[in-house]
Order: structure tokens, then sequence, then C-alpha cells
């Protein structure tokens, strides 16, 4: 396993661009997120929030500026970018599967083998009930649900999510709400939000 470096800010980005020809979708962007806290990112549709995500993901490179997280930038970062949990946009699942064979995938696919991992994530999201109905029968806040326990698999120490109450009625946004802060106060993760609702 990769040696990280401990140290208090998490995520340092400075001056990151991203241009597509001459539109700049990210401009000059220099953020320092520290270790165990929530950062939302509040800005109207097509500000460049998913872009800014994307890139600390690793999804896709910078025009210009860099990004350091746990202490390593450059080629460097690629090593421990699976420190980083994701939900970009929808959330991927395979809906004629269960929650908890989406989670055995992910887990395959992670190499992590460990006797009651898929329920302990399943717990955490609220979704231990329904662990063995198809994806298909969910609503879409237990499918947001689902694709946060899908970003959770590997313990990242930064999960990132990218407008994950949109579509949600009130009581599927109290429910990502409530999973999110206790993720942030029971397994110390640092979480970045993007959203347009200036009231969430």
């Amino acid at each position: 396993m990769q040696e990280v470096i401990i140290m208090d800010e998490l995520l340092v980005t400075n001056n990151l661009t991203k241009k597509y020809k001459h539109q700049a979708a990210v401009n000059n962007v220099s953020i320092n997120v520290r270790r165990g806290e929530i950062y939302g990112l509040v800005g109207k549709n097509g500000a460049g929030k998913t872009t800014l995500l994307k890139m600390i993901g690793g999804l896709c490179k910078p025009t210009s500026g860099d990004i350091t997280f746990m202490g390593y930038s450059g080629k460097e970062r690629r090593k421990i970018l699976s420190r980083i949990g994701l939900l970009i946009e929808a959330p991927s699942l395979y809906t004629g599967m269960t929650a908890y064979d989406n989670l055995k995938l992910k887990c395959i696919c992670t190499g992590i083998n460990k006797k009651g991992y898929i329920e302990e994530i399943l717990e955490t999201v609220g979704l231990c009930e329904a662990r063995n109905k198809k994806v298909s029968q969910y609503s879409l806040g237990m499918k947001q649900r689902l694709g946060i326990a899908m970003a959770l698999v590997g313990e990242p120490d930064l999960l990132l999510l990218d407008e994950p109450i949109n579509g949600l009625d009130p009581q599927g946004i109290v429910e990502i709400r409530n999973t999110l802060l206790d993720l942030n106060k029971k397994k110390n993760i640092t979480i970045i939000i993007s959203s347009h609702i200036l009231e969430e």
C-alpha cells in the first residue's frame, strides 16, 4: 500500500484552470481543504463546479495550475487517487442487480474481500433493509445513497459529491444530509459537495 503523508491540509489547488478551446470552464481556482471538514461549492449551473471536481478526482487534466492531495502533486498524485471517493453527476449503478451485488462488484474491482464489509457500508448509508431489493425498485434518494455507498468502497479520505441532492424531495434531502453528517463525524471523512441550491 502506498505510504501517505499526514497533514492538516488534505487538498490544495493553486490557480487551477480548465479551458475547452477558448472557453474557460474553471478559471484560476485556489482552495485549501482541511482534513475532517465539509466544504460546499455553490454556484449556478455551468459555473464549473463539476469540472473542478473532475480535475480533483483525476477524471480530467487541468489546462494549467496544480493540485496537491495528501502531500502529493503532479504525476505522483496518481498513486493515491484511490483515496478519493467520487459521485459525479448520476451514480453508475446496475439497476437489474441488488444494492449488495453492486457493492460486491466494486469490492471485487478494488481487491477488497473483508467479511462484513459490504454490510457495514450499507448500514452507514441506511440501506441494510433494502440490500436485496433490485436497484430498479429504488427511489431517487435511495439510488443517491447507494451511489455514496459505492464511493465509500476503499475507505477514502476525501469524498467528492456533485449535486447529491439534485431532484430529491424534502425527505430525500434530509436523508442525504444526515448520511453525510454521520460520515463526517463518525469516520472523519472530508467531503466536498457541489450544489446550485444556496439554501442547502
